[in-house]
């Protein structure tokens, strides 16, 4: 496993999940996994795939999506191919022709391929071993980008008469979704594989600025040599902005469904060959795009739902160098989604789903709390949380209130009850209330029973969740606990501080740069990959990403044995890409 994990991709050890994904595959067992936005869910079936042989069959949502997936398994010396409408007849012919032969390893296909009869025939001559349904949200009617055509190619996959496992693949699902998921595909909940959401290397932000245009054309023009997406909500937005940004001289696209599928896909590859660093779009562009030296994402407008934001903002840094993901928010914001809703033709139930969710946002951007842990919890409401201390929120200088004393009144009171309960029975004994419940569970004659009696419930619920969000007290299911680290509290190890209850406060904007690397040499070698990018025609991206051009130019490797222990180069690469980036870096050396 990571003998070929090494040999294709340069990797030595897997990211968390993957391994158990691709272990449970090889056991031939259907699988979920849940992965972040950079996770690294396309090993999850192109190892399993390459160990497993014959031909895997991966179902994706976008065509765009397929062509950056295909030529990133092909400049690692894999045969892939895609069937989808921007080719020709002849193209598809020989590409089926191919199939047949043996010759192709994995194929990308959209779900309405399975409604032509031809294909499906096709299919059954095949050697399928693998079925991977990649952006799995969207089989879901709860995911934020259902499609329908992804739950009608289920019961045509398993009428296909071959043996194979299926593994379904998202970054955004909640447990609604994840459980919808898996009852569709027959996963059983012991082979649903989660990891964290979290991503240390993005940088959350929320800024409630009235002079949108004005911050994005400073921040752009701060990071002149970053490539960024800039997310609009209407047409109109990108247009006006993208004139604002030429005005200002930022080479920049645009991106929205107004325009020709010619002109949609000149403006992602302008952005994915680096031709143009900014990109300003509706939620048209990006899903799957696999540009992994995206520097920042702003988001020009609120989106509707936090799973529409994580991922928009999550395409963001999937090298794992620092990234900044910026909400611009605006009040006019939510009667945009509220028009949104109100005007669809989606039944009542629907509707009021959509409402929960677009609540769930607003709050996201009033929340005083970590951002990184408020994504956390929407996504995993059990998991452990703890502040990233460097999200607009944390780095905030405004968490005056000492709530030492509150903290050790609450904990207190939790640590004598007799059995675990939740935020809305701790407050009302906290709050000294009186009900039938409390008297029989005798909470009543606890010596905290009223301790705070002078706080609102709406105090004591910012105080728990203050808690909560610095990992003192864990939930699951809804009940509180205490964390072991509590003892620091109670012991006057620690103090704790929070916002004052009522008080606003303006946000600040950092800026984040990456150090110890020898800038001079990154801009050599980024030349030297958008040349092998332009006589390959493939992505610069898909020759080196910049994480390992960052590597290249902070240990200044000297041999090939040098560069194969450098994550992301294996034999493939290490053998066609890697000697002219030794010849720079030789070259480089010899005038210092």
């Amino acid at each position: 496993m990571e003998a070929t994990l090494s040999h294709y991709f340069g990797y030595d050890t897997f990211r968390p999940g993957q391994k158990e994904i691709i272990s449970k595959i090889i056991s031939h067992r259907n699988v979920l996994g849940v992965l972040p936005t950079g996770g690294g869910k396309s090993i999850c079936y192109q190892v399993p795939g390459l160990m497993l042989g014959g031909t895997t069959i991966v179902i994706s949502p976008l065509i765009s999506l397929m062509k950056d997936q295909v030529d990133q398994l092909k400049a690692s010396g894999i045969s892939a191919a895609f069937l989808n409408s921007s080719l020709t007849q002849k193209q598809q012919k020989a590409i089926e022709q191919q199939l047949l032969n043996g010759e192709i390893q994995f194929l990308y296909v959209a779900p309405e391929r399975f409604d032509n009869d031809y294909f499906i025939s096709l299919l059954h001559q095949l050697p399928i071993r693998l079925v991977a349904f990649d952006e799995a949200h969207c089989i879901s009617k709860w995911g934020h980008d259902f499609r329908p055509s992804y739950q009608d190619v289920i019961y045509k996959v398993f009428d296909l008469p071959q043996d194979f496992a299926i593994v379904a693949l998202t970054a955004t699902a909640t447990a609604e979704v994840q459980k919808d998921i898996m009852s569709r595909l027959n996963i059983n909940k012991a082979d649903e594989v989660k990891t964290s959401t979290k991503r240390r290397n993005l940088v959350f932000k929320v800024n409630p600025t009235y002079q949108r245009q004005k911050f994005v054309i400073d921040y752009v023009n701060q990071h002149k040599q970053e490539a960024g997406i800039i997310y609009c909500s209407t047409r109109k937005q990108v247009e006006e902005l993208h004139e604002a940004l030429e005005d200002n001289n930022v080479n920049s696209t645009i991106y929205h469904a107004g325009l020709t599928n010619k002109e949609r896909e000149r403006a992602q590859n302008d952005f994915v060959y680096d031709r143009v660093r900014v990109v300003v779009a509706t939620n048209a562009f990006g899903m799957g795009i696999d540009k992994s030296n995206v520097r920042f994402v702003i988001h020009y407008n609120m989106p509707g739902d936090m799973e529409s934001y994580y991922q928009e903002a999550g395409r963001a840094g999937r090298d794992g160098l620092k990234s900044d993901c910026i909400l611009l928010f605006s009040e006019r914001d939510i009667g945009l989604h509220q028009y949104f809703i109100s005007s669809s033709k989606a039944d009542d139930d629907y509707k009021d789903k959509m409402g929960e969710k677009l609540t769930k946002m607003i709050q996201y951007t009033k929340t005083k709390k970590c951002l990184e842990a408020t994504l956390v919890h929407y996504f995993e409401p059990n998991e452990k949380l703890e502040e990233c201390q460097q999200c607009s929120n944390c780095v905030r200088e405004n968490k005056t209130y000492d709530m030492t004393h509150e903290a050790k009144m609450i904990i207190s009171c939790i640590a004598r009850m007799k059995q675990q309960e939740s935020y809305g029975v701790i407050i009302q004994v906290l709050r000294g209330e009186l009900t039938d419940y409390i008297r029989y569970c005798e909470y009543d004659k606890l010596s905290t029973h009223g301790i705070m009696k002078d706080y609102t419930t709406s105090d004591l619920s910012h105080l728990i969740d203050e808690l909560r969000f610095k990992g003192y007290l864990n939930e699951n299911d809804e009940i509180l606990t205490c964390d072991s680290n509590v003892k620091s509290l109670l012991n006057a190890e620690k103090v704790v501080f929070t916002t004052p209850f009522k008080r606003k406060s303006k946000e600040k904007v950092s800026i984040n740069t990456v150090e110890g690397v020898d800038k001079a040499l990154f801009d050599e070698l980024k030349g030297v990959r958008q040349k092998l990018s332009e006589q390959l025609d493939i992505a610069p991206v898909s020759v080196f990403s910049d994480y390992t051009l960052e590597e290249f130019a902070k240990r200044k490797p000297e041999s090939k044995q040098d560069m194969i222990s450098i994550d992301g180069v294996g034999s493939y690469k290490l053998k066609h890409y890697c000697p002219k980036f030794l010849e720079t870096i030789q070259s480089y050396k010899a005038q210092i």
